[in-house]
């Protein structure tokens, strides 16, 4: 499990202030992700048991690159695909590197694409799109002043 850090702190921060305006899919949203992907990793096709805790939701569009939490810019990705393998590359990209022909590629990005098809219109207008930035840039700068002062409190009590 990796240590938490203040960077990893200021992720989880920015994702937490983040869900509670753009909240996770609920249960049965996700329970249609598994139905609509068959039980099965949209990227190598293998069977996830729903019973694991192998699937995983995988976003699309980050949320770093402006993607939302709407069900729809997720797909149902096993551990391998979405933890050891695809990363932070695009799910475009990795699909192309991952599918071992063509024609498997092009069915399963046409799966993809249909269910993200699905997905209703963005309606955060920039103004409110930009209040949503200030709150946690602001946060975020509160943050980093909080470590600053702990890290100073640390050379003290060190010296």
């Amino acid at each position: 499990m990796a240590k938490d850090t203040p960077s990893i702190a200021k992720n989880k921060i920015r994702r937490s202030l983040l869900a509670i305006y753009d909240p996770y899919p609920s249960k049965s949203e996700e329970n249609a992700l598994w139905q609509y992907f068959q039980s099965s990793c949209a990227y190598c096709n293998v069977f996830i048991d729903p019973s694991s805790r192998t699937g995983h939701l995988d976003h699309l569009i980050s949320s770093t690159e402006g993607g939302t939490n709407n069900i729809h810019n997720f797909v149902l990705a096993c551990a391998r695909c979405n933890g050891d393998e695809k990363r932070e590359e695009s799910w475009v990209s990795f699909l192309e590197r991952k599918s071992d022909s063509v024609l498997t590629n092009i069915k399963r990005k046409e799966k993809i694409e249909s269910w993200a098809a699905l997905a209703p219109a963005s309606e955060l207008s920039s103004e409110l799109s930009s209040e949503l930035s200030e709150i946690i840039k602001e946060a975020l700068y509160d943050f980093d002043k909080s470590v600053k002062k702990m890290r100073d409190l640390r050379k003290r009590i060190k010296l």
